[in-house]
């Protein structure tokens, strides 16, 4: 039912290696290419070059040896949604915060006498979060434990004579603080929901339309002065607040959104084709399909039990079977066939690094190779052994 759809993760290796390695894989695994339908990256400029990037290389191959179907190039949705959250930072207030948070957590006694502090006056939480860059979704944890002990640090940076006592004791800025910390839920919120590996590029892209929705409603809500999904801004004083500020840092995200994912904008339409067949205009659909769009959209049966099911599960069990729109069924494998993100590359990079460690030097690429099949596979595998002391098999369910 897939089409061939490749996933390659690129950090800095030779430019004129990765595209010859691709071939070598293609060829190892006997990949027709003339199947490959996208082929997803996290953009490091090896792989994206418009001249000697591979994905390019390997679609202008693909084009040379005479496949007629499109290949398309699409950058992680997942990675380029964590590069528009940084347009949301505001530069004298994340680092003013994360200086404070480190000043206090990385020196003992700065960090035994803040504790002190919070239990002394009963706050809600005993101690600060550090911010990791790398896990940037710690960030939006770390603001809002900020946010609520924010007198405390005020009180505790006065009495060390630390640098960033005066913010904490600037309205205007806590207004800015309170800012960032009320919008960074939202952008990880939109994060979370694009994780996991069993999730289409439709789904992705729907989130991420959702999002850009949402960033025109704040932007018209905050220059108006409402702060209904900002709770935070909302408990500052109006004379501390600044709209233009707030206004321009979700201006500034809708900007950046409406900048990228344009490796899959382009699709949108055939993704609507797939997700909503029975609404689609059939003028606007591509030729070899209208006739066959007209046939399903007029089976009032089918029509009655997609109102029930899922898009995919709708395809799979009901359009599949019937053999009635090859190129309804040619679509809809190309769009499953796609990858939205390398999630799965990076969660398959996240293992190696757990499982062969500096402690286990005795295991051998076919024995990493074996448990990583197993970490990463969807199948649960049944062990069979000797029940007690008879002859039987027992099964044994491994979870």
């Amino acid at each position: 039912m897939r089409s061939f759809s490749s996933l390659f993760h690129c950090t800095a290796p030779p430019l004129g290696k990765i595209f010859d390695a691709m071939l070598q894989c293609v060829k190892q695994h006997s990949l027709d290419l003339s199947r490959l339908v996208c082929v997803t990256t996290d953009s490091a400029p090896a792989m994206t070059g418009k001249k000697k990037g591979a994905a390019s290389l390997l679609v202008r191959h693909c084009e040379a040896a005479g496949h007629t179907q499109p290949s398309h190039k699409v950058h992680c949705i997942i990675h380029q949604e964590s590069l528009c959250s940084k347009s949301a930072n505001l530069t004298d207030v994340m680092p003013v915060v994360v200086k404070v948070v480190n000043s206090i957590l990385s020196r003992s006694l700065n960090h035994r006498q803040f504790q002190a502090l919070t239990d002394e006056v009963n706050a809600h939480y005993g101690d600060l979060l550090y911010f990791c860059e790398v896990r940037w979704l710690s960030h939006g944890a770390m603001l809002s434990r900020v946010c609520d002990l924010q007198q405390e640090i005020a009180t505790f940076l006065r009495q060390k004579n630390l640098p960033g006592a005066d913010h904490f004791s600037s309205l205007q800025w806590l207004a800015r603080l309170a800012l960032l910390t009320d919008i960074t839920p939202h952008l990880n919120d939109l994060n979370v929901k694009l994780q996991g590996k069993n999730f289409l590029v439709t789904d992705m892209y729907s989130h991420i339309t959702v999002f850009e929705v949402k960033l025109r409603l704040w932007d018209a809500q905050l220059a108006a002065g409402q702060f209904m999904h900002f709770p935070r801004i909302a408990a500052c004083a109006p004379d501390d607040v600044d709209l233009n500020t707030c206004v321009g840092v979700v201006t500034s995200l809708r900007e950046e959104f409406a900048s990228r994912f344009t490796g899959v904008r382009p699709l949108a339409p055939g993704f609507k084709l797939f997700t909503s067949p029975f609404d689609f205009p059939v003028d606007e659909a591509p030729a070899p399909l209208q006739m066959e769009l007209v046939e399903l959209q007029c089976n009032d049966e089918m029509k009655a039990k997609y109102r029930t099911a899922s898009p995919l599960s709708f395809f799979r069990d009901l359009v599949l079977p019937s053999n009635k729109f090859p190129n309804y069924i040619e679509h809809v494998k190309r769009i499953v066939a796609m990858f939205g993100s390398t999630y799965c590359c990076e969660q398959l990079f996240s293992k190696i690094k757990y499982t062969k460690s500096r402690i286990r030097s005795q295991l051998s690429d076919r024995h990493l190779n074996d448990i990583l099949l197993l970490s990463t596979s969807s199948i649960d595998p049944d062990n069979f052994s000797m029940a007690n002391s008879t002859n039987h098999p027992t099964n044994l369910h491994v979870s």
